[in-house]
């Protein structure tokens, strides 16, 4: 499973969604990586999935949650998508 965090360096919520994110990778058997907007791949992303809200989660291409989400929260999505 495939889960990107688009977050931005502007962006006040950004870090926390980051600690939860990594805590999953960390409990689960997920390919994670943050991306900023401000960067290449993250600007793709942004650009193809007409992301208009950091941070966004996309779990296998697809945008599945903007904002941020508890690590229960969080835990269960992964557990959904798989």
């Amino acid at each position: 499973m495939e889960v990107r965090l688009l977050v931005s360096k502007w962006c006040p919520v950004c870090p926390q969604a980051e600690q939860v994110w990594n805590e999953v990778a960390r409990r689960q058997p997920i390919d994670y990586q943050a991306l900023d907007i401000a960067e290449p791949a993250g600007r793709a992303l942004v650009a193809n999935l007409r992301v208009r809200t950091v941070p966004a989660l996309v779990v296998d291409g697809k945008l599945v949650a903007v904002g941020l989400q508890s690590l229960g929260d969080a835990l269960k999505i992964v557990q959904q998508a798989a």
